[in-house]
């Protein structure tokens, strides 16, 4: 990956009106939203949702993941409220087999339209698979949706179970000014990501560029990571990578590259073995990582 890294964006929340999913036509596409699963997936003809999902990860894999989408009703704005449910179908052929189905849980930081539906899935297999999203809103009846997406043998950013690269991080005191983008600078800046991930506590890792973010989304997380910190007791790593390291010309970090992050932001919790025990792709509520943290202890 170049220094100047062609990148593709996540999910983007505007503040007051619905979520957009952002791309651009660099590398290989992890999801795909290009219609819906093979006709040999539908049991009979279904009625035109009033709302459309939108995937909000830039890659799935086979393993465990945590599944995202996005709502969008009629009216352009995202439904927040709602009983959500996901069911996965593998695709083999012209037969869709279901394999899984998970209810999905709102999250969101600081306004409900930054915010996704996310559920825990695990792909056993890679190549094509179809969802399909069943919404019942307060009052309402159930209404399907369908989207095809792509699972990938292995992903661009480091999955679940396998080592955290071991990258160099920019680091310097916060009074030095530091490499942080973040108004004011925050203090997760004092070592290198190299540094903290051999130094047998567990770790917890956010690549954004709260500054310059094109998803409205990267301060948010790191202010929910610095809750989580100064929540959690001592013995746990919290470090910050900035993901430019000239953010007008677009240069990248070293560690981003390293990592070979789709998009911004991302947020890792890395064991005190230095494997990665979760991801999450775009935005994470203080619960999810209370949750996770708590897992590592």
């Amino acid at each position: 990956m170049s220094r100047r890294m062609c990148r593709r964006t996540a999910l983007r929340a505007v503040a007051t009106t619905s979520l957009t999913l952002i791309a651009v036509a660099c590398g290989p596409a992890g999801a795909s939203q290009s219609g819906s699963p093979p006709a040999a997936q539908v049991d009979r003809p279904q009625p035109r949702p009033t709302f459309d999902p939108v995937l909000a990860n830039s890659e799935l894999v086979v393993g465990r993941n945590r599944f995202a989408v996005g709502l969008i009703g009629q009216d352009n704005r995202p439904i927040t409220d709602a009983r959500v449910l996901l069911g996965f179908y593998r695709i083999e052929g012209q037969q869709g087999t279901k394999v899984a189905e998970a209810e999905a849980q709102f999250r969101w930081i600081e306004v409900e339209p930054k915010g996704m539906w996310v559920a825990p899935i695990t792909f056993t297999a890679p190549g094509p698979w179809g969802l399909e999203v069943t919404v019942t809103r307060p009052g309402g009846s159930p209404e399907s949706a369908r989207l095809s997406i792509d699972v990938q043998e292995r992903g661009q950013a480091p999955t679940i179970g396998s080592p955290a690269p071991r990258a160099q991080s920019l680091a310097a005191e916060v009074d030095a000014g530091g490499p942080c983008s973040n108004i004011p600078p925050c203090e997760l800046h004092v070592a290198s990501l190299d540094q903290v991930l051999t130094n047998g506590r567990p770790t917890v890792v956010t690549f954004s560029t709260p500054g310059f973010c094109v998803t409205a989304t990267c301060a948010p997380v790191l202010g929910v990571v610095l809750e989580a910190r100064g929540r959690q007791p001592a013995g746990i790593n919290f470090i910050h990578v900035e993901i430019y390291t000239d953010p007008r010309n677009q240069v990248v970090a070293d560690a981003v590259s390293r990592w070979n992050l789709p998009s911004e932001p991302w947020t890792f919790l890395v064991d005190s073995s230095g494997m990665v025990a979760e991801r999450y792709e775009g935005i994470v509520t203080l619960p999810e990582l209370e949750a996770a943290l708590a897992q590592l202890a």
